[in-house]
């Protein structure tokens, strides 16, 4: 587990701005914390319950494309009273570490999408009679028992596409973490302005490795991959440490309620199966389990579409502040030159 300190990276950050009474930063801040503190609020849960759905992590990726995209906004405004290189890099360094967690997390989606296929064919291998007493063909018994075995075991064997890197998911979340923690304010002078940015990219970052920690420890169903602590100063600071409290253990592991479902009802079906299926009872029991499956196959299915398109919208709204950065970076110099 990788743990952000709590010490904040800026001690005297807003003692600084009020130095400069010409730049209304503060109004700026208390602007774009109300928005996080609102949207941290909206994915709170009336108790802890350790686990997430897809339709949370669906709205957690979307708020988190927007919370980028009002920091890119910002930082889009300021870029224009001038910004060293230094600001831009962190930017820049924080935001391909966050393009790398979108595919990652767009594997993990796939992996999941091909589990899903195995208990569709399962249940078309067990297609009952309807009247409580014919079952399927042992053959497609045996074969329904084997596919369950394949998804239970998680389909770690899933073939990564040609020409696609994908990283572990502890050393991108790592990364990620590293990124915001080396953020602090250069030695010597510096500006209003420059400081302004860091502690929107610190800010943005921090609900970043909170969403990404949560979506790749739930989709690969690993321990927490991060624990961020967050500087006593901002106003959401109470809000994200809750939501970390509610949707983790006390081993550090949030489950996916979906996942989960589908294979607590998996492992019931196969237990049946591996009976011999030999009385009513027992038919009847396997036919209802099917149709819960299907039920929640299709769950699923819509649940990792929406996720997907989430993760979509980031990647293209990081890259598009990324390139907009790009370009100021390599623009800037030239136009100063000019003058």
């Amino acid at each position: 587990m990788f743990v952000t300190e709590k010490t904040s990276p800026f001690p005297s950050f807003r003692s600084s701005i009020k130095r400069y009474p010409l730049h209304d930063f503060d109004l700026i801040f208390k602007s774009f914390d109300d928005k996080l503190t609102s949207r941290l609020k909206s994915l709170a849960f009336s108790s802890p319950s350790h686990s997430i759905s897809l339709h949370w992590l669906s709205r957690a990726v979307d708020l988190l494309s927007d919370t980028h995209a009002d920091a890119n906004a910002v930082i889009s405004a300021m870029t224009s009273a001038g910004l060293s290189g230094d600001s831009l890099s962190f930017y820049l360094d924080h935001s391909v570490k966050l393009l790398d967690v979108c595919n990652s997390i767009s594997y993990e989606i796939e992996k999941l999408r091909h589990r899903r296929l195995l208990m569709k064919f399962v249940t078309h291998l067990l297609k009952f009679s309807g009247d409580g007493d014919t079952h399927p063909a042992p053959e497609n018994l045996k074969k329904a028992s084997e596919c369950i075995a394949d998804y239970e075991r998680n389909s770690r064997g899933f073939a990564k596409r040609r020409g696609f890197k994908v990283r572990d998911p502890d050393v991108l979340i790592r990364d990620l973490v590293n990124a915001i923690v080396t953020i602090s304010p250069p030695r010597g002078k510096i500006s209003t302005v420059e400081r302004a940015v860091l502690r929107i990219i610190y800010a943005v970052g921090l609900f970043t490795v909170f969403v990404a920690g949560a979506a790749l420890s739930s989709l690969c169903g690993l321990p927490e991959l991060a624990k961020i602590r967050v500087p006593s100063e901002f106003c959401w600071t109470d809000s994200i440490n809750e939501l970390q409290t509610a949707i983790f253990d006390s081993d550090g592991r949030v489950v996916l309620t979906e996942v989960d479902d589908v294979a607590a009802r998996a492992v019931s079906l196969r237990v049946l199966i591996d009976g011999g299926l030999t009385g009513v009872g027992e038919i009847a029991r396997s036919e209802i389990a099917v149709k819960e499956i299907e039920i929640l196959m299709d769950k699923m299915g819509e649940g990792l579409d929406r996720l997907d398109n989430g993760v979509n919208k980031l990647f293209g709204v990081v890259l598009s502040a990324r390139n907009g950065v790009l370009d100021n970076y390599r623009v800037g110099p030239i136009e100063k030159r000019r003058k």
